[in-house]
């Protein structure tokens, strides 16, 4: 991690003091109020990736920004740069010891869950108001063990995040006339994107929120582009509804078939996708999500 931040080495008693020191080299000085911790945990080499967007939002959001890389060294280097706080080389049971100290314990707490042991994970929940993961394949391990800890704090997952988009445009298609009422009726569910786990949650999100049984045919197609969704299709022999990525891959496009009613289409934007942008919606949500839960809960059940 500490290729890619320009920071300062400091004594772990030393972080509130090097935080509150002004930036030379900028010249900005650190923000009079905060609303939150963010907390990356994770491998190295995934926090590092995270060290950026941590340090944005911390110049820009008002939070306080923690990267927390996992490891065996019976050293933890302790780095502070324009209101990051990276911590490297920390072993793995000490990790909710050190969010514990430098989290602001007064306002939320929001941990980005990178990947690592669940027994580390089972630890740091004790201390968030909210988690949210971002692991590849999370539907193999992590997601049955998340479905047991909903209690203890709120979920999200950036895959979910990514698909606020296309569940609100998908969504507004049962706004037609005709379309709600027909939804029971549906028969078929097609989803086609390069990853399978966002595409299983949106699946999931419209068989509970539609309280589809098995006579829908829910079919996931792998896509050979690189975006995580890149069309749904649902509907019957009658309705035809889908929502896809437009050719600028920016914008996505609805469009709708529906009896006794003109052909509908338009294109919306598809909006930010990057990590800043998709932290930064989650930043905005403090409670529980229901639909996620649901949602999540039928992934880990089919």
């Amino acid at each position: 991690m500490s290729d890619a931040l320009q920071a300062a080495d400091v004594s772990f008693a030393d972080i509130e003091s090097a935080l509150a020191v002004r930036d030379d080299r900028t010249g900005a000085t650190p923000p009079r109020a905060l609303t939150a911790t963010i907390v990356a945990v994770g491998p190295d080499a995934r926090v590092v990736d995270a060290a950026r967007p941590l340090q944005q939002l911390a110049e820009s959001g008002g939070v306080r920004a923690i990267a927390i890389a996992d490891g065996s060294s019976s050293e933890t280097r302790v780095r502070v740069s324009r209101g990051l706080v990276a911590l490297e080389g920390i072993q793995p049971e000490f990790i909710d010891n050190a969010v514990a100290a430098i989290r602001l314990s007064s306002l939320p707490t929001i941990v980005w869950w990178r990947g690592g042991a669940v027994d580390v994970l089972d630890h740091v929940v004790a201390l968030a108001d909210r988690v949210v993961l971002d692991v590849d394949a999370p539907e193999n391990d992590l997601w049955p063990h998340v479905v047991t800890m909903f209690d203890r704090t709120a979920f999200s997952d950036l895959h979910w995040t990514r698909l606020t988009r296309w569940r609100a445009l998908t969504a507004q298609l049962f706004d037609l006339p005709g379309v709600a009422d027909a939804a029971a009726s549906f028969t078929y569910l097609r989803i086609e994107g390069a990853d399978r786990s966002t595409a299983c949650l949106l699946a999931a999100w419209l068989q509970t929120s539609l309280e589809w049984n098995d006579s829908v045919k829910i079919e996931i197609v792998d896509s050979r582009r690189d975006a995580p969704i890149e069309a749904v299709s649902l509907g019957s022999d009658t309705i035809a509804l889908r929502v896809c990525l437009a050719g600028s891959r920016q914008c996505v496009e609805t469009s709708a078939r529906v009896p006794g009613q003109a052909a509908t289409s338009r294109v919306v934007s598809l909006g930010s996708q990057s990590l800043e942008s998709l932290l930064a919606e989650e930043l905005r949500i403090r409670s529980r999500d229901a639909a996620f839960e649901r949602a999540l809960r039928a992934c880990v059940s089919s």
